[in-house]
């Protein structure tokens, strides 16, 4: 089964790529063809629920701020939310949040249908959404946003037997895998052209040719949706994978602290969006990491290990999640050209010695798709949560809310250290070692020298005692006069 499915980046190197999920092995620049997706999404009413996830205060009229959010007023939002940090966020206020950055994102100047690569990544309309998501954060409303910043830490080497050990997982369930879907429908398709052909004595090589050109006008005026639906007949269970798949790219920049803009998970609703129909993607995650923009924008100088190793697991965190939940792959090979163009223009524009080659680059995937695993489990309850949420139709904020419920209801927290070590030993060879801590520095304690009373003779000790003795006796006689003038 190859089925389409993309992540839209924020940044001027991949602006113009998107992913396409098939038969593609580790890094393999071999295109594939689209197939099955999500049917249309169904939005959950926001109006069905009036609780607040949040214990506040109701100490001001927040109406003023859902008249902002209701007309996609972000900026205006964000400052009201400053100033009135005791506002209470019902489920339904919750909703008006996250859709007004939808809206605001999507409609956004930078959104255009002749898109080109270079164009400036950061905008008025992704700065007000990260000031809204970081306010709600200083808030505390968002707990788990920006809650992960590594999972492991040591090596960045990871040799493929030790990541078998770490994620009892193969090798290959890592790496999308080929399915027969195309080829089945194909087959069938060209049955039934035959019997068309014989009963009504059409030839068949114009029914053929028909076919094809209908495929094409579906791909230019509905982004394939028609022929997306027509596929997902032959593989209904590829529906899940695609939607496991998607809700790990968004939950992996969530918990990296990364703004996400929207997520669509059909052709049909990538139509309609202008992130995603500009570029023919039928299924996918758009986020905005900030300091990555402008480390990019820099030329690639300021480009730290830390951006790159953010960036590579939300990339692989689709792949991750499929071969966590499914045992194996299907998709992501679009994922992984993605990443490979991106590591590959860093080649001369960034400070240090990395080299980004063909093994380097293998290295690094691996490096993400073992965080973006690891984070999964270590917070499964709130990313099941945001699978039951996309799996009833939920936009953005039915997404974040219940990620940010499950939080709460689960008490998950911020990670406070990494669940383990990537040691390489003196002969080379790396191990895994989730028990090992690093030795902390003793400080030395400090020795203070008294310094000692310079000797005294016996003679000048004796005249000290005298001082002593005559001021105690002249203390004495006035004491003594004092009494007697009391009785007096």
């Amino acid at each position: 089964m190859r089925y389409s499915s993309t992540i839209v980046f924020s940044l001027s190197l991949l602006h113009s790529s998107y992913a396409f999920v098939g038969r593609n092995h580790f890094y393999s620049t071999i295109p594939s063809r689209k197939h099955v997706s999500l049917g249309r999404a169904r939005r959950i009413s926001s109006s069905s629920s009036s609780s607040s996830l949040f214990v506040l205060q109701n100490t001001n009229d927040a109406s003023q701020f859902d008249s902002l959010l209701d007309q996609v007023k972000l900026r205006e939002a964000v400052t009201f939310l400053r100033q009135h940090p005791d506002t209470p966020l019902t489920k339904d206020r919750w909703i008006k949040i996250f859709t007004a950055i939808e809206e605001r994102t999507r409609n956004a100047e930078e959104n255009t249908e002749n898109l080109r690569a270079d164009f400036p990544l950061e905008s008025a309309a992704r700065n007000e959404m990260t000031a809204m998501y970081q306010t709600l954060r200083d808030q505390n409303h968002l707990q788990l946003y920006g809650a992960v910043s590594t999972m492991t830490e040591g090596s960045h080497s990871i040799p493929p037997p030790v990541m078998e050990e770490i994620l009892g997982l193969p090798m290959q369930a890592l790496t999308p895998q080929a399915t027969n879907t195309i080829w089945i429908a194909g087959v069938l398709t060209a049955t039934v052209e035959a019997f068309v052909s014989l009963a009504s004595g059409i030839d068949f090589n114009a029914l053929v040719l028909l076919t094809l050109l209908g495929a094409a006008m579906d791909r230019i005026l509905l982004n394939g949706a028609l022929f997306e639906t027509y596929l997902k007949l032959f593989s209904p269970g590829v529906q899940q994978k695609i939607l496991k798949h998607e809700a790990n790219h968004l939950f992996a920049a969530y918990l990296l602290g990364c703004p996400v803009e929207g997520i669509v998970l059909s052709a049909w609703a990538a139509l309609q969006d202008r992130r995603f129909g500009s570029r023919q993607v039928t299924a996918g995650t758009s986020f905005f990491d900030p300091e990555l923009s402008k480390a990019i924008n820099s030329g690639g100088q300021r480009l730290t290990r830390a951006l790159i190793d953010r960036y590579s697991i939300i990339v692989m965190a689709g792949i991750a999640a499929e071969a966590d939940q499914f045992g194996r792959a299907d998709g992501g090979a679009g994922d992984e050209m993605a990443l490979v163009a991106f590591l590959s223009r860093l080649n001369g524009n960034q400070r240090g010695t990395t080299t980004w080659d063909a093994a380097a680059i293998k290295n690094q995937a691996r490096c993400g798709a073992l965080q973006a695993t690891l984070m999964m489990r270590e917070y499964k309850p709130a990313y099941d949560a945001l699978v039951d949420a996309l799996e009833a139709g939920g936009k953005l904020g039915d997404c974040i809310y219940a990620i940010e419920k499950a939080a709460r209801d689960y008490n998950l927290k911020p990670m406070q250290g990494p669940v383990g070590y990537l040691l390489e030993e003196s002969d080379g060879q790396v191990k895994w070692d989730p028990e090992w801590k690093p030795e902390l520095k003793k400080e030395e304690p400090i020795l203070v020298q008294q310094q000692a009373a310079p000797a005294q003779s016996l003679e000048e000790s004796l005249e000290v005692l005298r001082e002593y003795r005559v001021s105690a006796e002249k203390r004495l006689q006035e004491i003594e006069q004092q009494l007697e003038e009391l009785k007096d």
